[in-house]
């Protein structure tokens, strides 16, 4: 049948593919094993002779089960050219060669490999100025699918201090390095289980969860916020921490760490690092062309098992990770950052806020492992339906995972001005509302007390008015009339000015009869007020006209000058306390 003659062809070629990997043969293999940090770094150039009659196009690359559940990151490359690398398992990997290998030929491969937490503080807990001790458990071959024809491993340690190392001939101590090899004849997937005891003071800082929160603008910005939880995960603190003796001699705990640096972009800016108590003001940032360097100074030195919480932000403008053809967007930005020199993170989370109305959302990613949850919608300001939000995690994580993650989607221009549009439209509703609030009386009955004093408030202003007018237009111009009688001998001028005073005083009063006539009917409690108001205005009438009787006597030359200086002075006194009189008045009206 056609499904059975199928299932022949697969079983076929998966033998045809198992025939041509057994005839591939490991010829040499130079194999360094980093341990000068907290990772555990290898670095193997193998020449690889295909001596089979078949071409071989894939190459295998197993990990050891000893440290397969550490493993981080993954590489080979030929020539130079990254190969593109699959995951079969759990710990066997293809990489698909650059160009057919054809029977005879040989060609050069080099396979890098990173292992987070193989390194173990032994002891495990020290003394506040003991130096660290570390131990690996490793294989002293080169774990391949494939024979090996010749093999050395070399295990830089940085340090000479080798407190032990499993002896296998040959093997032997080379400054700061343990050589294994060379070794001959070794078979496929062949183990020789070793143990390197050394020294090793370098920062064992890890990122047990960083939360790393992308928020993007259309309006030419983006805002980034990273969420740190660190442990020291060296050597314990056996001891009570001293802070005299730390302080006395800070490079006497050479376990501890004080600072570190990160990389930001250079474009970075409105840099912030805080905790949960407030801003940390012990970090200094250094611009350069390349970058910005952000010195993370902890409120307190870190020891092993020592905790810490903190986290940065800073924005970057929108060119730098966004691009845009039409309605379509690109967004590319690294899944983490450089946190520090030799970093592990043993869980990533990355959220990707995007602006209100994206979609038809496309993601390419790094060639390493990121699981996708399902999309969130967050609501901040002026949103009505909520922004997308993309959030990945990732595992396991060093500095060679710092690789770009591309976010392809759409989004129409003309949402852009939509927040715009709801600010205006908001405030014309509101000036509105307030327009028509003003104009409406929403009182459910008219308050006739209420009204009535409103009236008399302003008739008593209006006759308030009425009495200083008079004091400033016809009080005061009598007296500078009465003045100028002396000086000037013209009756022509003397009268006119006389006659307007009359009929201006004349209409003033006048008026403020009717509005007094006008307050005793809107409030007869105020009528003795009034009366005492009007007595009073009455005797300013009467000094007034004497006033206008001794200026015509003065004009006509009817006076000595002294009569004129002795009624002069006594008749002003009496106008003046007149007028203060009719204040008095008006204030208790």
């Amino acid at each position: 049948s056609t499904q059975s003659t199928g299932r022949m062809k697969v079983v076929l070629l998966l033998g045809l593919v198992a025939l041509s990997s057994s005839l591939l043969v490991n010829k040499n293999v130079k194999r360094t094993v980093d341990l000068t940090t907290q990772l555990a770094k290898t670095k193997a150039v193998v020449d690889v002779e295909n001596a089979g009659p078949g071409s071989a196009n894939v190459y295998e690359i197993a990990v050891d089960s000893i440290s397969v559940d550490n493993l981080s990151y993954i590489a080979v490359t030929q020539a130079g050219i990254k190969l593109s690398l699959k995951k079969v398992s759990d710990g066997l990997y293809e990489a698909t060669l650059s160009g057919a290998l054809t029977a005879g030929a040989t060609t050069s491969l080099t396979v890098e490999m990173s292992f987070t937490h193989v390194l173990e503080p032994f002891p495990k807990a020290i003394n506040q100025p003991d130096n660290q001790l570390v131990r690996m458990h490793s294989n002293a071959y080169f774990y391949s699918p494939y024979d090996t024809t010749s093999q050395t491993s070399t295990f830089k340690l940085g340090t000479s201090k080798i407190e032990s190392f499993t002896p296998r001939l040959p093997s032997k101590k080379d400054g700061s390095s343990v050589v294994y090899g060379p070794y001959s004849g070794i078979s496929a997937k062949t183990s020789a289980k070793v143990t390197v005891h050394f020294e090793n003071n370098a920062p064992f800082l890890t990122i047990r969860s960083l939360k790393r929160d992308i928020e993007v603008s259309h309006w030419g910005n983006v805002a980034v916020e990273e969420h740190y939880e660190m442990t020291h995960t060296g050597a314990k603190l056996k001891s009570q921490f001293s802070r005299l003796d730390f302080q006395r001699n800070p490079i006497g705990a050479p376990t501890a760490i004080k600072s570190f640096r990160t990389v930001l972009p250079a474009s970075s800016r409105d840099v912030y690092y805080r905790d949960d108590i407030g801003n940390i003001s012990t970090s200094n940032l250094r611009e350069t062309d390349d970058a910005n360097e952000l010195e993370i100074r902890p409120r307190f030195p870190l020891f092993g098992g020592w905790n810490t919480k903190y986290y940065i932000g800073y924005n970057v403008p929108s060119y730098e990770m966004l691009g845009s053809n039409g309605n379509n967007y690109k967004l590319e930005l690294p899944f983490v950052d450089h946190t520090y020199d030799n970093m592990v993170v043993d869980s990533a989370r990355l959220r990707v806020i995007l602006p209100e109305g994206c979609s038809d959302f496309e993601v390419v990613y790094p060639d390493f492992e990121i699981t996708r949850e399902p999309d969130e919608v967050v609501k901040t300001y002026l949103d009505t339906f909520g922004r997308p939000v993309l959030i990945f995690n990732a595992k396991n994580l060093e500095e060679s995972h710092i690789q770009n993650i591309e976010i392809y989607y759409q989004f129409n221009s003309l949402m852009l001005y939509r927040e715009p549009l709801l600010v205006v439209n908001a405030f014309l509703i509101f000036f509105v509302i307030v327009i028509i609030v003003v104009r409406l009386d929403f009182s459910i009955a008219v308050d006739e007390d209420s009204e009535a004093r409103q009236r008399v408030s302003y008739l008593v202003e209006e006759l308030y008015n009425l009495v200083n007018k008079i004091k400033n237009t016809v009080s005061d111009e009598y007296v500078e009339l009465l003045k100028g009688a002396r000086s000037s001998k013209d009756l022509k001028a003397f009268k006119s000015s006389k006659k307007e005073l009359e009929v201006l005083y004349k209409q003033l009063l006048d008026e403020c009869s009717s509005v007094s006539k006008k307050i005793v009917a809107f409030a007869p409690t105020l009528t003795d007020r009034v009366a005492e108001l009007t007595r009073r205005e009455g005797e300013r009438k009467s000094i007034i006209s004497s006033v206008s009787a001794l200026a015509d006597k003065v004009q006509a030359d009817k006076i000595s000058r002294s009569a004129y200086e002795s009624q002069e002075g006594p008749l002003l006194s009496k106008l003046y306390a007149a007028q203060s009189n009719i204040e008095d008045a008006l204030a208790v009206l």
